[in-house]
């Protein structure tokens, strides 16, 4: 392989990496950011959740049982009950904001402004999370006397650091659990991109093989996917360029013998008629009449070749003007009316009383026709008869060229109209007329099918647009 080919490769697997690590990661970070708004949101929830429930109870339970004690035995009783109350830092505080007492059994004359005891003064408690030093809840309950005046508030608050912690621990092991994910997506990426790269590489040192002319290794890959679909394609091309290389050689290999023969045949009469061998005038007539055939023979064949030439390389212009069928097939039959009398092969005409026009090109139709009824006089027997049939049907025009010759066979038949193809080597011919004809319908708009039965004889149908 090439630096250009390798460097393309290597392009190639970077970039699938990339594409891949950056889907990956976004995908990873995103799932983890969920995971960690979803986990810390849950915890704190939580511990609100705790907090609010504990505080609730414990401000029914003050509300209904020692509501008619002292202040003092109140708070005795609170402080004692609430010491159990291990997760929460209590504070009892007056109707004024002055500690009365708290968890450690301190109090204080000065007032306190907690933020959610003002809120529960108001009637309206809401816990409320601070972040100062340390990352604190608190929240506030008011306490009733009998009168069911507020007589204290309950304050419970908790440092809920250590859930940051168990957060932040959680946080690590799924940045772990991630960078496993992310490497055994790695390691599958570079599997992905060797099953990949493997059968791309291979297509390349074969197709470049194709492309110096060495069409004598195929691809193979098992795999039924696109990567598959391109190997058995270029392989399919591999085996039509082979096909049609050997085809084009023995075309090569034909059309020498189709020059040699007619020009052999030239040559030598022409050399006795210039000697003066020839013992008398029959003869020389002979001579010449068998040079003005081959002279023919040698034109049609030139002729083929450079039509089949100007169709390859799309040059040939049509000159399309309404042309008469019935009087074209007519001109052909004059055409060959002589010819046909040598070879005792009978034409018969069937036309329509109505005269049936289309657009053509009037001198390639000939061409076509004269194609096709020398086919037929070449693999006909003598005392055979050559039909030409003529018809309209919708809005087509039929014309149908039948013979009594030897047919073709089912093998040859859908090759018959590919360049190069002769269903004989023993017969003569270029191996480019009917693909010339074939080429000449195509720009006319029309279709030439071919049917035949060895043996039996073949039928042309040229079908063509009818214009009114």
């Amino acid at each position: 392989m090439g630096t250009f080919g390798v460097i393309k490769m290597i392009s190639l697997k970077n970039r699938i990496y990339i594409q891949n690590a950056v889907i990956i990661i976004t995908l990873l970070i995103l799932l983890e950011t969920i995971f960690i708004i979803f986990i810390k949101t849950y915890y704190v929830e939580s511990a609100k959740r705790e907090l609010s429930s504990k505080l609730s109870f414990s401000a029914t339970l003050y509300n209904k049982y020692i509501n008619k004690e002292s202040e003092e035995e109140k708070i005795c009783y609170i402080l004692e009950n609430e010491s159990k109350n291990q997760p929460f830092y209590v504070e009892l505080l007056d109707k004024n904001f002055h500690l009365l007492i708290d968890s450690n059994g301190f109090s204080n004359d000065a007032p306190i402004s907690y933020e959610d005891v003002v809120l529960a003064a108001k009637n309206k408690p809401e816990i409320i999370q601070r972040n100062d030093y340390e990352t604190t809840l608190s929240m506030s309950l008011p306490l009733y006397d009998t009168n069911n005046e507020v007589w204290a508030y309950i304050r419970y608050s908790t440092c809920i650091d250590n859930i940051e912690e168990n957060i932040n621990y959680i946080i690590k092991f799924s940045i772990l659990i991630i960078s496993m994910a992310l490497l055994a997506s790695f390691l599958f990426s570079s599997l992905l991109v060797k099953k990949i790269l493997v059968p791309i590489e291979k297509i390349i040192l074969i197709a470049k093989k194709m492309a110096t002319g060495d069409f004598s290794q195929r691809i193979v890959i098992k795999d039924k996917n696109e990567l598959g679909t391109l190997g058995n394609t270029l392989n399919y091309m591999a085996d039509e360029i082979t096909k049609n290389e050997q085809l084009k050689n023995e075309f090569i290999s034909s059309i020498s013998h189709e020059l040699r023969t007619p020009l052999t045949a030239i040559k030598g009469w022409s050399e006795l008629i210039i000697t003066g061998e020839l013992d008398n005038t029959e003869d020389a007539k002979e001579g010449i009449s068998i040079i003005a055939k081959e002279t023919d023979r040698l034109s049609m064949l030139v002729e083929d070749l450079l039509d089949f030439s100007k169709l390859e390389s799309r040059k040939i212009k049509l000159d399309l003007k309404e042309t008469c069928i019935n009087d074209l097939i007519k001109d052909i039959s004059v055409f060959f009316k002589t010819k046909l009398e040598q070879a005792h092969i009978k034409l018969d005409i069937a036309l329509p009383d109505e005269e049936m026009f289309i657009l053509a090109d009037s001198n390639r139709l000939k061409q076509i026709f004269i194609n096709l009824i020398h086919n037929s006089m070449k693999f006909s027997n003598p005392n055979t008869t050559i039909r030409i049939v003529a018809k309209s049907e919708n809005n087509f025009v039929l014309i149908y060229v039948i013979d009594e010759g030897i047919g073709i066979s089912k093998e040859d038949l859908p090759k018959v109209t590919d360049k190069f193809f002769k269903g004989s080597l023993t017969q003569a011919g270029s191996g480019i007329g009917l693909a010339v004809c074939k080429e000449i319908m195509n720009l006319h708009s029309g279709q030439l099918v071919i049917d035949s039965i060895e043996n039996i004889g073949t039928k042309v149908c040229l079908k063509f647009k009818k214009i009114s």
